[in-house]
């Protein structure tokens, strides 16, 4: 087992800035994404498995829709769709990030690409949101797919408009068309919802251009995209954090081919006391982005929370629980072990929903806007797999 491993920040730092409204400065607040745990935990995973080979695997690809491209003034240029990047790390940092830093990491073996972006913490009508600032035309080779293709949902985030995630857009209700006031840290700034298309970075729940980003008061340069496809993910880790220095924090969003850190899973008298935690919810409303016992709770949050009340650390974010622990496979399922599906076809890879597991066919979850954390069967339409954590 390689028993060096430096993380950048691990979970003390904030991932970027948040804004208060009506001009006030910049100040340091929540991460863009939450409890990230540290690198050599989110390096905790086997190669992608523990599906049901008899079941769908995920959502079916389409392009997301977007507003009136009526609408479309046409007079920003998009370039065209080149090639499909992966995402290996994004790298986030409390201010533009040096030149020479930049450059280094774009010197680091195997990596492709490194795509600056403006990454902050802003409110869309008056919920704190991550938001990225970025170039349509180099960033949609990076996105998943079914956005990637498509030139109207780069062309409206050209023109000013707002893509949101399929997750805060319809559990928000946010419709696509519709207006948001957006407030950083110059002001407050009204803004059509032009889609909802997932980034396909966990905890990022929108995009702008970098000028709007600009008239948000969005730090500059701050985040690096940085695509790495060939690259071992642990020397890379070493080498961005290395380029980077110890102010920039770093998020695996790569799923590692091999486990890279040795855990054992956590013993079943700790998984029974998580699942009391987690019964004693039951009926509590779904809240997005809830974290509150008997007041609301999001699917992560919820298990996050169980969790934790029996002394276990697991990380905030769906996308990371994924790699909490061992992949296993559906026969072998045992209780307590977390369940997850694919089911944003904006987004097909990524991972979007998580529950934990009963027995006998049963699990318990807190599953969206309008219903309660309930006990219910598994699901298998969209199941990507399961996790059996480690302690």
């Amino acid at each position: 087992m390689r028993s060096r491993f430096r993380t950048c920040t691990g979970t003390t730092v904030a991932f970027a800035v948040a804004f208060t409204a009506l001009g006030a400065s910049p100040a340091w607040a929540d991460p863009v994404v939450e409890d990230r745990p540290p690198v050599s935990e989110q390096l905790s995973l086997n190669a992608p498995s523990g599906t049901d080979p008899r079941q769908d695997r995920g959502a079916d690809p389409r392009p997301p829709d977007v507003a009136d491209v009526a609408d479309l003034e046409r007079d920003a240029y998009v370039a065209p769709f080149r090639e499909a990047r992966s995402v290996e790390y994004f790298a986030v940092s409390p201010r533009e990030l040096p030149r020479e830093a930049v450059a280094a990491v774009r010197a680091v073996e195997g990596v492709e690409a490194a795509l600056a972006v403006d990454a902050a913490r802003v409110e869309i009508d008056g919920e704190p949101t991550s938001v990225l600032g970025v170039s349509p035309s180099s960033f949609r080779n990076h996105a998943p797919e079914p956005s990637a293709e498509s030139d109207e949902v780069w062309q409206g985030v050209a023109e000013g408009r707002i893509a949101l995630s399929r997750d805060v857009g319809t559990e928000r209700g946010l419709e696509v068309g519709s207006e948001v006031t957006v407030a950083g840290g110059r002001g407050e700034i009204p803004v059509e919802v032009w889609t909802h298309a997932t980034s396909g970075i966990a905890g990022i729940d929108a995009l702008v251009s970098r000028e709007r980003a600009a008239e948000l008061g969005m730090p500059e340069g701050n985040a690096l995209v940085v695509s790495a496809p060939e690259a071992d993910l642990w020397d890379l880790h070493e080498a961005l954090g290395e380029a980077l220095g110890e102010d920039a924090s770093l998020q695996l969003v790569a799923d590692a081919p091999e486990p890279l850190v040795d855990g054992d899973a956590v013993p079943s008298t700790v998984i029974e006391q998580v699942i009391a935690n987690a019964e004693t919810q039951l009926g509590v409303p779904y809240v997005w982005g809830g974290t509150t016992p008997d007041v609301g709770f999001d699917c992560s949050g919820l298990l996050q929370w169980a969790f934790r009340e029996a002394g276990v650390s697991i990380p905030r974010v769906t996308h990371d629980q994924w790699n909490a622990g061992e992949r296993v496979e559906y026969e072998d399922l045992q209780r307590g072990d977390l369940l997850f599906w694919r089911s944003d076809p904006t987004a097909p890879d990524y991972i979007s929903h998580v529950a934990i597991y009963l027995g006998e066919g049963m699990m318990l979850e807190a599953p969206r806007t309008g219903l309660d954390v309930r006990v219910t069967p598994v699901r298998t339409q969209n199941y990507a797999g399961a996790v059996r954590v480690n302690a």
